[in-house]
């Protein structure tokens, strides 16, 4: 494969945002766009991830129409859709077309518009990714899918309500620094335990905001970086893993471990020839509460059962051993589907440059990692990032 690297990255605010989709969209592509000194370039492509904006905000055919309002014409435009992974999966399909050979420079963007429609909406928008004939048809939804999982860990591990409150609370220690965070405002695990239930054993604290937002990254191959003499900040993608599990959660092997992450995982980590061990920063798909834990042992950055270990012993706080959600997480940073992504891997980006705000930088970190979780836990995207 041609080596292919993240040359600039940019994101707006994440929120409940007046700003219409396109606009969001444009905003984190001209920060990017600046930032890597290609505004007067000619792009090979475009990819959009975004989830539904047909039914969020009525838009449809979107990678074209940013392509135009960017001013990114006759460059290809394509829009990529894995549910809430749709943002690294648009990063993987730019990423494979530079490794191919195929392009030299092209634009990524995840981007979702989510507040134009009342919470009950959206929750019906969310659950069609879910299986109609064996969940959402009975009542089911992410939530409830999540609170099963979260029950299920319980029972296995002995897991407390007070040590699952942990993760939100550091969430929101970190988001409260973050200025592009949703939520910025520190919590207790006494208010995250004793919130209102959204479904048992989950609390309102522990469920990530339905977000605004969007993040873009230009993708660069060597030829394009010596051009440009921006080798300074062009940050290596080591290795891309992309897994798939059943579509129901009922078919699957296990409720506490996805095994699309640990495909995706193995994947990732054969390309990039290192192991877990080496990871010294990452994001983490945490729309609730008890997937952090699931997902640091399902990538072999935790024994199984014993994340919220490493959680009590300050392991994955910024200045811990292995910092996990720097910048808030879902939870706290937000989630606007799409979006997701590809903020993960701006803010691994910002770790690894030294960039990161104030409070948050992770001491010199040269390897970053992302998993991005599409679905409930059956399209999942890990990538893995190193410094200059």
């Amino acid at each position: 494969m041609e080596p292919v690297n993240v040359i600039g990255a940019g994101m707006t605010p994440f929120g409940i945002l007046d700003d219409s989709i396109v606009q969001l969209a444009e905003k984190a592509s001209f920060k990017a766009m600046s930032d890597s000194q290609t505004l007067d370039l000619q792009f090979d492509h475009i990819v959009v991830g975004s989830q539904n904006p047909d039914e969020f905000v009525n838009k449809g055919h979107l990678s074209t129409l940013i392509a135009d309002r960017l001013g990114l014409v006759p460059a290809g435009a394509t829009r990529v859709e894995t549910g809430p992974s749709s943002g690294s999966s648009a990063f993987e399909t730019a990423f494979t077309m530079i490794a191919s050979g195929h392009s030299d420079l092209i634009l990524v963007i995840g981007v979702e518009k989510m507040s134009e429609v009342d919470r009950g909406t959206a929750s019906k928008i969310l659950a069609k990714m879910m299986s109609y004939e064996n969940e959402t048809r009975y009542g089911a939804t992410p939530t409830a899918l999540a609170a099963m999982v979260t029950r299920r860990y319980m029972h296995d591990y002995g897991l407390t309500r007070d040590d699952l409150s942990l993760v939100p609370v550091k969430a929101h220690r970190n988001g409260a620094k973050n200025t592009l965070a949703h939520f910025q405002k520190e919590t207790t695990v006494e208010k995250v335990s004793n919130a209102r239930v959204v479904a048992d054993p989950l609390t309102l604290f522990d469920c990530c905001p339905t977000s605004d937002g969007a993040a873009s990254l230009v993708l660069a191959s060597d030829r394009i970086v010596r051009d440009l003499g921006v080798s300074d900040q062009a940050v290596r993608v080591l290795g891309v893993g992309h897994g798939t599990d059943y579509h129901a959660v009922q078919h699957r092997l296990s409720m506490t471990s996805f095994g699309a992450t640990i495909a995706a995982a193995d994947r990732a980590f054969s390309i990039a020839k290192i192991g877990p061990a080496d990871i010294d920063v990452c994001e983490l798909h945490d729309a609730f509460s008890i997937l952090e834990l699931v997902n640091m042992e399902d990538l072999g950055l935790a024994e199984r059962g014993h994340a919220i270990d490493m959680v009590k012993e300050g392991a994955t706080e910024v200045d811990g051993q292995i910092p996990v959600n720097t910048t808030g997480g879902l939870k706290s940073r937000g989630h606007p589907t799409g979006g997701t992504g590809v903020a993960q891997i701006h803010d691994i980006y910002c770790q690894l440059l030294q960039k990161a705000p104030k409070g948050l930088q992770v001491e010199a970190p040269k390897i970053g990692l992302t998993q991005n979780i599409g679905g409930f836990g059956n399209n999942m995207v890990v990538g893995i990032f190193s410094t200059p």
